[in-house]
């Protein structure tokens, strides 16, 4: 087995999943398998010894498509996935039991009545900084990249907790800006690697540039040419390169993996330079950070390089509207026409599944004009 292999983290896809999602990834991996698609035989070979010089996947069991899923979330068997699904989904309760517990002292939080908070124990506080980091934890309540609840109300909490990191890594993938804003004020480590992701990965991988620009404020962690790019850092980027254009050892240590920030996983990655500067590209279109997607371009990267999800710069950039980056890449000749792997949609696909709310929003319309005046 390859060193990449050698270690194993889970990831926190599978806080409180049911056993039966992976039992059913596993079943269609396994029908993918027996059809002998490529993308299929590729996890087999990666993740499973016995088939790693395999040229057909026909003759894989359901022994081997569960044990590509496991190592997939970071598990060594299929049987220690399941051990950890079924304690996740005990955990879930558990904390959902806290979470009821704590009804009373949520609403004063949202009322800001410090003086119901001022008996908080330490415990109590760092559940309830724990609510405020998801987007609908309390229920009856939303929240979003603002605060949402009186300052004094938080600050009585900061006060008491015992751990923000593990609400800052909530808040990042939950893009709860203001709140991250405040935890890291209040010393949260932005380095922190929880359920295998740190904040920064959570939000890039989520799309949310608001986020990732308040922690490239406080350091990138980690420091990979994805995460540069990704935060627009063009300097940064440029020195992950030698004076031959090699990429530097140091920059592509640590590699992007959405199944850290509870995505599906990607393919396996593999070592080529090209997979490697792509990765970097299409988190550059994602959050919009042209002068990144620019040098790129003009190093001569493909427009359409999809490193992951066939997913390429135009389908990373739709969803949050970056019109410069997308015009950008139509003018190097970028193909709104390819489907990616999950959605099986091109890039007007794309915009009718993310726009559709607002199909006649003056944004939507400039988008639509752009994508369909290069597809004709």
């Amino acid at each position: 087995m390859s060193d990449r292999h050698s270690s194993y983290r889970p990831v926190s896809r599978l806080w409180g999943i049911g056993l039966g999602a992976y039992a059913s990834m596993a079943d269609t991996l396994l029908v993918d398998l027996r059809r002998n698609e490529p993308g299929a035989l590729q996890r087999l070979r990666a993740y499973v010894p016995r088939h790693a010089t395999a040229t057909s996947a026909s003759s894989a069991e359901l022994r081997d498509a569960r044990l590509v899923i496991a190592r997939e979330l970071g598990f060594p068997t299929w049987d220690e996935l399941v051990s950890s699904a079924e304690k996740s989904r005990r955990d879930l309760d558990e904390r959902r039991e806290r979470w009821r517990s704590l009804h009373r002292e949520a609403e004063a939080v949202l009322a800001g009545d410090t003086d119901r908070l001022a008996g908080l124990s330490a415990e109590q506080a760092d559940t309830l900084l724990h609510m405020l980091a998801g987007p609908e934890s309390i229920p009856g309540v939303r929240f979003d990249e603002e605060l949402g609840v009186p300052r004094a109300a938080v600050d009585v909490l900061l006060s008491k907790a015992t751990d923000l990191d593990l609400p800052l890594i909530w808040a990042a993938r939950s893009n709860r800006v203001e709140y991250a804003r405040l935890l890291l004020g209040a010393g949260a480590d932005p380095g922190t690697r929880a359920w295998g992701a740190t904040a920064l990965e959570n939000a890039v991988h989520h799309g949310h540039t608001g986020v990732v620009d308040l922690l490239d404020e406080h350091g990138i962690v980690p420091r990979a040419l994805w995460t540069y790019a990704a935060c627009g850092r063009l300097d940064l980027v440029q020195a992950c390169f030698d004076a031959d254009g090699r990429l530097r050892p140091d920059a592509v240590a640590v590699r992007p993996n959405p199944a850290d920030a509870g995505l599906p996983p990607r393919l396996p990655a593999t070592d080529d330079p090209q997979e490697i500067v792509a990765e970097a590209f299409v988190h550059a279109c994602q959050h919009g950070r042209i002068e990144v997607v620019r040098w790129f371009l003009d190093r001569g990267v493909h427009p359409d390089a999809a490193p992951y999800y066939g997913r390429t710069g135009l389908h990373w950039a739709i969803p949050p509207g970056h019109l410069e980056v997308i015009r950008l890449l139509l003018e190097h000749g970028a193909d709104p026409s390819i489907r990616d792997d999950l959605l099986h949609a091109d890039a007007d696909g794309w915009l009718h599944i993310f726009f559709a709310a607002r199909p006649h929003d003056p944004a939507t319309e400039r988008l639509h004009d752009l994508i369909a005046g290069r597809s004709r």
